[in-house]
């Protein structure tokens, strides 16, 4: 048996950045005596000249430093288009205080204590390096060193950057509100289309998301763009984003003030992916906009789809966890829980309006033979297939719920008792007349079936359903398969 080969670590281009020359000198041949080749700067200024010509596969810096420190630098670079996914490795003395909050508040990568032992240093860089997404086959040069680079041009840059940050902070701040202000899923998505419109338009956005009855989009648009442009922006999302919407988008115009009716002089469109980490994608953020505010806001477009992940699967696993509250795990239908309160509700309001409500309490009849003779998994099969089949014989009105064992519970809004027994023998009748996998051919499972009617303002639930028992118990006496009232 051969042995594998171990491969061989592919050697690197470094850039050390370090105003101490003695720090800068371990550094330098602690990572060439590693294989790698290195690029030198005395602090962060002269690594934006550098970045200019070169362009190397990882960055470590040190982080205090005259002029530009680590911190700001690693600002500058990751608030560039050119620079962004370039790995920075920050070192510092400082293992305390605040070094380590600055480090992942500008972005670093990673953040390493210096020690008397730096090969970790090494490691660490070539991890970073190996791990990184940044596209090899172009050199973008960084915004400042284009500029007339000089102290004037740092200050200003660096103002951009907080001011940057400032936003990106507001924009999260402001799309976490929306979560705790509002649980509905429309509502949601309409507070964060108005969040990001004010970044976006001139042009259109649009957000599509999967909701419990599947993939709807909603968007907004300015007057510059024609309905051919929205048209182009839904097909553009329909080929490159996660979900297919089945139907239109829903677009709505935007306040039709001076600045939504700027035209699109020089227009892009744009897909992002709306997803979180270890959760499946739960929507897309599309938008036509000025290529140059395409450029100038891609981080806080980013920021928005990561924020719009969250946002949605934050909803979906409240709704997974308020279904499975409510919902019966075998057979989907409403638990007993939630119909007897959702009953309690309902009789508030006939005893508001006067209105007629009558229920059913429904029994399998020998469903316990069924399990006997053919065992619990073709019972359970039996119980979800009568249940279903229940749902599409009561009226969309009605409402169904499994209340224990082999018993359901239904109430009738606005219907008398007359009108509920004919409503009873037609349900009894259709649930009967095919057969149920599972079980022989000529085995048929019948209802048995007991009412009652809202008697008044003094009735209660429980007095309701006290009459329905009473009334399934006779139907029961009398040979199953029927309904009594």
């Amino acid at each position: 048996m051969t042995s594998a080969v171990p491969s061989t670590p592919r050697a690197l281009q470094v850039l050390l950045v370090d105003d101490n020359p003695i720090q800068l000198s371990l550094l330098r041949h602690l990572f060439q005596r590693h294989g790698h080749q290195t690029i030198e700067a005395r602090n962060g200024a002269e690594a934006l000249i550098v970045l200019a010509t070169e362009f190397p596969d990882v960055v470590v810096s040190d982080c205090v430093m005259p002029l530009l420190d680590g911190y700001q630098f690693c600002r500058l670079l990751k608030d560039d288009r050119a620079t962004r996914h370039l790995p920075v490795l920050l070192l510092t003395a400082q293992g305390t205080g605040l070094a380590r909050f600055w480090a992942k508040t500008c972005g670093a990568d990673r953040f390493l204590v210096k020690g008397r032992d730096l090969d970790h240093v090494v490691e660490a860089a070539a991890a970073l390096a190996e791990q990184s997404s940044r596209p090899r086959s172009t050199h973008a040069v960084p915004k400042l060193a284009q500029e007339n680079f000089g102290v004037d041009a740092i200050q200003r840059r660096l103002a951009m950057a907080l001011e940057q940050r400032l936003v990106e902070t507001a924009l999260r701040d402001s799309i976490a509100r929306l979560y705790t202000a509002d649980h509905d899923t429309p509502r949601l998505i309409q507070g964060f289309i108005e969040i990001l419109q004010e970044l976006v338009l001139p042009g259109a956005l649009m957000v599509a998301y999967l909701g419990e009855d599947g993939a709807w989009c909603h968007g907004v648009h300015g007057s510059s763009t024609s309905a051919e442009d929205r048209q182009t922006l839904e097909k553009a999302l329909a080929e490159q984003g996660p979900i297919q919407t089945q139907t239109g988008c829903h677009w709505h115009p935007a306040a039709d003030d001076d600045e939504r009716r700027r035209s699109l002089r020089d227009p892009v469109l744009r897909v992002f992916t709306a997803t979180t980490p270890g959760y499946p994608a739960v929507g897309a953020l599309a938008f036509i906009t000025e290529r140059r505010a395409s450029e100038d806001f891609e981080r806080l477009f980013e920021i928005a789809a990561e924020e719009l992940g969250r946002l949605l699967s934050l909803e979906d696993s409240r709704l997974r966890l308020y279904h499975q509250a409510i919902r019966d795990p075998l057979t989907g239908l409403y638990n007993r829980k939630h119909i007897l309160d959702m009953l309690g509700m309902e009789l508030d309001q006939c005893g508001r309006f006067g209105q007629d409500l009558s229920i059913m309490l429904v029994d399998l009849d020998h469903f316990k033979a069924v399990n006997d003779r053919f065992g619990h998994a073709v019972g359970d099969q039996v119980l979800s297939v009568m249940a279903q089949r229940m749902v599409f014989g009561l009226r969309k009105v009605d409402q169904l719920g499994r209340i224990g064992g082999e018993e359901f519970l239904a109430y009738c809004p606005q219907t008398d008792l007359e009108g509920a027994r004919a409503l009873a023998e037609r349900l009894r009748e259709q649930v009967s007349v095919e057969t149920i996998p599972g079980l022989p051919s000529n085995d048929r499972v019948t209802l048995s079936i007991g009412l009652a009617t809202w008697e008044g303002p003094e009735d209660t639930p429980e007095r309701l359903v006290s009459r329905a028992d009473k009334a399934l118990y006779e139907a029961k006496a009398q040979g199953r398969n029927r309904v009594v009232s």
